[in-house]
């Protein structure tokens, strides 16, 4: 009886490699200009034609290979970079597996043209299936030249898979910049079509991504930089509210190597948190240095997937650079408020405040109506100019040099309130009122539970709630910063939200602070009087991050004074 079992050809091994290795023309892209890269290239040029199933071409002025190795480097499993399974411990190089030529040289017909410094003559041979059909010697350059084409010629049914030309190309394109971005001393060339797509010079990391973005995009990053342990960190992020609609910029770089990973993604937008608004991803290029032997990249066949020894670390490392540098005065310009008419005691009493006493504002305090304020007599000779506006009860307004501002009186109160209360959760010493009239608040059996669990969160803030009965809980006290009735409301609000969340993180507690900001702030629609908002904006200035609310909305909108005049036609 015959046996069933076979060892494959060979050939068959190669495209069987070619299915993990070769998904796209990409693939080939991303392996050729890694190969130049490790081959120590100053300049790269990469060709594409037919959306990289016509031709792909790839030349570089690297230290070039011998003859000898030129026959060699398509072998399975040939490789100059990884001599012992010591050597997998500690990889430096982008390639190692000794797979790439081989498989693209099975599913493709490819041709090497290469020649090191100081040889006579360039070595060129020609491939097909995988193996040598013609060898020839050319005039001397020095580096490698590698042609690859009709990209699945002999795999009909892989070749019908690939996507329409413009999507094969964007992978291309999105291959050609992340490979750019991790090597700026690089000098990098695409032509695309016989049109030179890109044409990028020898610069540093920030002008390489300022090279391949929008000019739109140049003046909306922050620097980051942080080193934890064995783990460094530089990068770019891009401020809140200037982000984008999908995730195209969201890239990580370790050891110069692209590479995905969800763990360090998270990290990031725990970072952001609520600055963000709906549907903006933020850009971000972060950069890791960690020692190669704390990382295994011989995970993923693409090599775009790696196992981190100190993933923890790693993951706090991004996530405490992101969250210092959306902290710094770079996340907005600076906001000098043009000196008015203000009377000497309360300019004195500004000074003096202390930034950390941010509480309510005194809605009930005497106050005249900025509606019914006179009509200006414009022959007066002399008038006061009021520091502040508000208009319909929602925005205050107020000018700074050469800017007309725009503060949201809600979400500008709701962030005052929103560090108060973290403030609080932080150091458990939140202030309370106690209530004139207990309010009794019935809920569920599984509101019921989930508040039981938020008890000392809401404790810390301020809250004092005891059982009553089944169900059923008294609120005795509220945070001095909370306006009464609405006790009943906000504890379900935050119930809603704890259950979405995992007990015990920092999450937790910026939504739970998030939460009770929100139902605590002044409204839009409630009057103020000019010393109410002046006290507002003196303590949304004394907060960590006066431009954004808790949950990414903006406080503050500058109209120019030039679009103010161009509404004009001046």
């Amino acid at each position: 009886m015959d046996a069933r079992i076979k060892i494959l050809p060979d050939l068959v091994m190669k495209r069987i490699a070619a299915g993990e290795v070769v998904e796209r023309p990409a693939s080939v892209v991303k392996e050729l200009l890694e190969n130049s890269l490790d081959a120590g290239a100053s300049s790269i040029s990469l060709i594409v034609r037919d959306a990289g199933s016509g031709l792909i071409k790839v030349v570089d002025d690297g230290c070039g290979m011998s003859s000898e190795d030129a026959a060699l480097c398509c072998e399975r499993h040939a490789t100059s970079k990884v001599y012992t399974s010591e050597d997998l411990e500690t990889i430096s190089t982008l390639g190692f597996r000794g797979e790439a030529l081989a498989s693209i040289s099975s599913v493709a017909r490819m041709e090497i043209v290469t020649c090191r410094q100081n040889d006579s003559e360039s070595s060129r041979l020609i491939y097909e299936d995988g193996s040598v059909v013609e060898r020839l010697k050319t005039a001397p350059r020095r580096g490698t030249a590698i042609s690859v084409k009709d990209l699945f010629y002999n795999q009909p049914a892989r070749r019908k898979f690939l996507k329409a030309p413009s999507t094969e190309l964007r992978h291309i394109i999105s291959v050609f910049r992340h490979i750019a971005i991790a090597f700026p001393a690089v000098e990098f060339e695409l032509i695309i079509d016989d049109e030179r797509t890109y044409d990028l010079r020898a610069a540093d990391r920030k002008q390489r991504i300022l090279d391949l973005l929008s000019s739109a995009q140049a003046h909306t990053f922050i620097p980051v930089e942080k080193t934890i342990g064995s783990v460094s960190l530089q990068g770019l992020i891009s401020r809140p509210g200037s982000g984008r609609k999908s995730k195209q910029n969201q890239l990580f770089f370790l050891n110069n190597r692209f590479i995905t990973d969800r763990s360090l993604s998270h990290a990031v937008m725990t970072a952001y948190g609520t600055r963000l608004s709906r549907n903006e991803y933020p850009d971000y290029f972060i950069f890791l240095t960690i020692d190669p032997s704390r990382v295994d990249v011989n995970v993923h066949p693409t090599k775009i997937e790696v196992r981190f020894l100190d993933s923890r670390l790693v993951y706090d490392t991004v996530r405490r650079a992101v969250a210092d540098g959306l902290r710094t005065p770079a996340v907005v310009p600076e906001l000098q408020l043009v000196p008015g008419k203000i009377s000497g005691a309360r300019r004195a009493a500004a000074r003096m405040r202390n930034p950390e006493e941010m509480g309510q504002l005194t809605l009930e305090a005497q106050r005249q109506a900025v509606g019914s304020a006179p009509v200006v007599d414009f022959r007066s000779g002399s008038r006061e100019r009021p520091p502040f506006w508000q208009l319909h009860d929602t925005y205050i307004l107020t000018q700074i040099k050469s800017s007309l501002v725009l503060i949201d009186q809600h979400v500008a109160h709701e962030r005052i309130l929103y560090e108060k209360a973290l403030a609080s959760l932080e150091d458990k010493r939140g202030i309370s009122q106690q209530l004139l009239f207990p309010q009794s608040v019935q809920l569920d059996a599984g509101e019921f539970a989930v508040l039981t669990d938020m008890l000392p969160y809401l404790n810390d803030i301020g809250f004092t709630v005891r059982e009553f009965g089944k169900n059923t809980v008294i609120v005795e006290a509220v945070p001095v910063t909370m306006k009464n009735g609405t006790e009943k409301e906000l504890l379900l609000d935050m119930i809603d939200m704890y259950r979405e969340e995992s007990g015990g993180s920092d999450a937790v507690t910026e939504k739970i602070a998030a939460v009770y900001a929100c139902k605590a702030a002044v409204k839009a629609g409630d009057p103020l009087t000019l010393q109410e908002m002046a006290s507002l904006v003196d303590q949304l200035f004394s907060t960590k991050e006066p431009y954004f609310c808790p949950h990414g909305r903006p406080i503050i909108i500058n109209l120019t004074l030039e679009e103010i005049n161009k509404k004009f036609g001046r």
